[in-house]
């Protein structure tokens, strides 16, 4: 499924009533990893990974908008007009990254932010994305904070990230294409990360 989905609503372009031409609305969606992908992922052959809750996620205010912001300068964005996210990028992020670590970790036990707690969640997994935006094309970028708690509350990792990839193409399109590949290596660092903390608390015991 591509990452960015055009709608059949089409809005009136140009100065003049009539005389601009039509073009389509497009709504973009970050999309979680393909289970075929994963075979060589960190829980692969695994019978049962940590339980893990995903959360708080944070992001900045300058992506709470429903436009998709690209950068025109080092000091400057721009806001898609006919290109908009499907749903809060922030929501869609989360939920993608929550997907991504169980396919990554053999769990059920995973939980979103807004969900209850479970006293069987091994991890929870924090993230402040501090950028995540780009070029159309040029690259697509991905800043973050992120750090890893155990049930009582305690920091037992925290790392800063700094992602970059490549838009294979001039449109937006190519831009969340490549948002979602670095999503995807986002997801399996950190998966790597809770698997590691994992074996070495079974090693412990």
């Amino acid at each position: 499924m591509s990452c960015l989905e055009a709608t059949r609503s089409r809005v009136m372009g140009g100065v003049t009533p009539g005389a601009g031409r039509l073009r389509e609305h497009a709504v973009a969606l970050l999309h979680p990893e393909h289970p075929a992908r994963v075979r060589d992922g960190p829980g692969h052959g695994a019978r049962r990974g940590p339980g893990h809750r995903g959360g708080p996620i944070t992001f900045p205010k300058y992506l709470d908008r429903p436009q998709i912001v690209t950068h025109t300068s080092r000091h400057q964005l721009a806001l898609g007009e006919f290109d908009r996210w499907a749903e809060p990028l922030q929501e869609n992020f989360s939920r993608v990254l929550a997907e991504n670590l169980s396919i990554l970790i053999p769990t059920d036990h995973i939980l979103l932010e807004n969900r209850p707690q479970s006293a069987t969640l091994d991890y929870q997994v924090q993230v402040d994305v501090l950028h995540l935006d780009g070029w159309l094309g040029g690259e697509s970028a991905l800043i973050a904070r992120w750090s890893i708690l155990d049930r009582a509350d305690r920091q037992l990792l925290s790392r800063k990230v700094h992602l970059n990839a490549p838009t294979d193409g001039r449109d937006y399109e190519a831009m969340v294409v490549a948002m979602n590949q670095m999503l995807e290596t986002f997801s399996r660092d950190i998966a790597t990360a809770i698997q590691r903390l994992a074996s070495r608390a079974v090693a412990r015991e």
